[in-house]
Parts: structure tokens; sequence; C-alpha cells
């Protein structure tokens, strides 16, 4: 079996310009990936954080669409966005510390990518070259650093290495747990023809497994 096989951990985006200028942007948690190997299973999920530390959005303009799978309202909604404006949440990645998770093995975690989410009418893509995205982790037992930074439309066309500023791999020990902060940043300089306009996409995290890997 292909001990490189990549895992993916999502996390999907909708965002929406509305409003003069504003985007919504909304990060939600997606479902979990496992897969058997040679020396064990390795499964990773997530959930949002900062607060909102249940199933639901990450980045939404109201509470009612932050909302959870429950119907609950979400508690951290950002308000409109205007040109130049710029949040950040966090994505929590966990690695065989969950009961519905199971796992035998540490990972790294090695890349960031988006991709269109099924279903949505009139996605327009444009909007996502305004969107600039810096994904950052703590390193050791430091501060965040960042680890990717890229406009949406990069993630878009495929896997963005995650690496830390000095080369080393981003590890996720088993069992343990990793926050990932994501700051979107909405371009100054965005014109009004992203008014009205919706761009929807999911957020996958690749991971692989540690042991044997090569």
């Amino acid at each position: 079996m292909n001990k490189k096989l990549l895992l993916t951990m999502g996390a999907a985006a909708a965002i929406a310009a509305v409003s003069a200028g504003g985007t919504l942007a909304l990060f939600t948690d997606s479902k979990s990936a496992s897969a058997d190997f040679v020396a064990g299973t390795l499964c990773l999920d997530s959930e949002r954080n900062d607060g909102d530390t249940v199933p639901g959005p990450m980045f939404y303009i109201t509470a009612e669409q932050g909302r959870t799978t429950s119907g609950a309202p979400g508690l951290l909604p950002t308000g409109v966005w205007a040109p130049g404006d710029s949040h950040t949440r966090t994505l929590t990645v966990y690695n065989g510390n969950r009961p519905e998770c199971k796992t035998s093995m540490d990972a790294w975690l090695t890349a960031v990518e988006a991709r269109l989410t099924e279903g949505i009418a009139d996605q327009y893509v444009a909007l996502a070259s305004q969107l600039n995205v810096v994904v950052k982790t703590p390193q050791g037992g430091g501060p965040d650093v960042v680890v990717a930074e890229a406009p949406l439309s990069d993630f878009l066309a495929g896997p963005v290495t995650i690496l830390y500023p000095d080369g080393d791999k981003i590890p996720l020990g088993y069992p343990s747990n990793r926050h990932m902060k994501f700051e979107v940043a909405f371009d100054r300089d965005a014109g009004n023809e992203y008014q009205g306009k919706t761009l929807v996409v999911d957020f996958v995290v690749h991971a692989e497994q540690q042991r044997n890997n090569r």
C-alpha cells in the first residue's frame, strides 16, 4: 500500500460579496477522512474554535449564518465585510483523540487547498483573486508562525504546501490536536464588480503518516 497516500480533512468555505462592497466568508467543518495502512490507521477530523467549538461556520456575517448543525446561532459574527477588511478564525485539527475517530500513528500536515463546492449555482471564481489567505500554526512551544500565504485563487489551483519558516514539516502527533489559524483579507482595491457575487469553496488540509514514510 502506498504509505504516502494523502488524507483529507475539510473545512468548507462560502464567500459571497454583499451590500456595498462587503464580502461574506463562511468556513465550516466538513467530514473527517481515514484510511488503513500496513502499520495502522490514520484518522483526522476537525472543528471550528475561538469560542465556537461546535460544528458550524468559522467566518460568517450574522449569527444566523453561523448557526450550528443543531440550529443554535453562531457566537462570533464578523458583520458585513468591506474592501480592506480582514478577519481571523481557528480550525482545530484532531488526530485520534476523539472517540469517533480512531488512529494509531503520528502524522505530518503537508498542504492546504480549496475546491469549488458542488451544487452551488453562479460561482464567481474571479472573486478568489481578491481574497488573500494566510495560514498560521504554533512552532514548538512558541507563537504562531506563517506556514502558507497566497490568494484564494492559488489554493483553488491545487494544494499549497504548508511548512514552518525554517522548512520543517508540521507535526500532528497521536493523540493530539493542532490549531490552524486562517486569516482572510479582502483586497482594499476590490471594485464594485464583486458586489452580489457568490463563491463557495471547501478548504482541505492534506496529511500523511510519519512512520515509514519517505
